[in-house]
């Protein structure tokens, strides 16, 4: 069977081998491997490309050989990062919460919110959806407990172990806590937001997480989320926006 033209089982293998490349690529991007693996690419294909143009015939029987070390040599070098993502796979097709679920995990962040703001406590406070940003695993401390507010207003209450980073939440438990979340390189941010704001912006810019944010020195509330952050938000409306977000 073909379609246009094609065999319909070639362009079935395109499609399964395009989509399992650009997931693998989406999981270990921002990895600590990941700029490793992008060099031995670049060299890879250059001596290729070269070795075809000059018809370097020792070179290229050497690139021959070299190529099963190379998947060997991945598995290597991501081991710990592979072994992570198949625990995130089997974790997603387990984690799978309801509307309720959803709105009790939303109100038990925004009471923690609101006692967090009341006491003029810093918080940062990642909610995962479907992305899962590998390295704050590496950085941070694998808790994965239940989500309550009493919990998250203990980790970020100053001078104890976990409140310098940030909190991921996946479902309705916080994952991890005392992640360190990449920086936001934008330039146009108010000199007044600090290293926790860049950080929520830059998560939200690299995954699909929405980010609550709390300043130490404001107490103000605010929410990243897809690369933009919206500031000044009472428990109310705090609560609404993450009820849009997420249910």
């Amino acid at each position: 069977m073909k379609l246009f033209g094609f065999p319909l089982s070639g362009l079935l293998e395109i499609l399964i081998i395009a989509t399992a490349i650009y997931q693998i690529w989406k999981l270990l991007q921002g990895t600590r491997g990941f700029q490793v693996l992008t060099g031995l690419i670049v060299v890879l294909v250059g001596l290729t490309l070269f070795s075809s143009v000059f018809h370097l015939r020792v070179l290229t029987e050497l690139l021959k050989l070299f190529s099963p070390s190379f998947f060997v040599a991945l598995v290597v070098l991501f081991q710990p990062e592979l072994r992570q993502v198949f625990a995130e796979v089997g974790r997603r097709s387990v984690v799978h919460i309801g509307r309720q679920q959803k709105s009790e995990v939303i109100e038990h962040i925004v009471n923690a919110a609101e006692i967090l703001q009341r006491e003029h406590i810093g918080a940062l406070i990642a909610i995962e959806q479907d992305d899962v940003y590998l390295p704050a695993r590496d950085t941070g401390t694998i808790l994965n407990a239940q989500v309550s507010a009493d919990l998250l207003v203990t980790i970020f209450y100053p001078r104890t172990p976990l409140h310098d980073g940030g909190v991921i939440i996946r479902g309705d438990q916080i994952v991890v806590a005392a992640a360190i979340f990449p920086l936001s390189q934008v330039e146009q941010m108010e000199r007044l937001l600090g290293l926790r704001h860049r950080a929520a912006l830059g998560l939200s810019e690299q995954t699909d997480a929405v980010v609550v944010v709390i300043s130490e020195v404001t107490s103000v509330i605010s929410i990243a989320y897809k690369g933009k952050m919206e500031r000044h938000f009472d428990p109310d409306g705090l609560r609404a926006k993450l009820t849009q977000i997420l249910i």
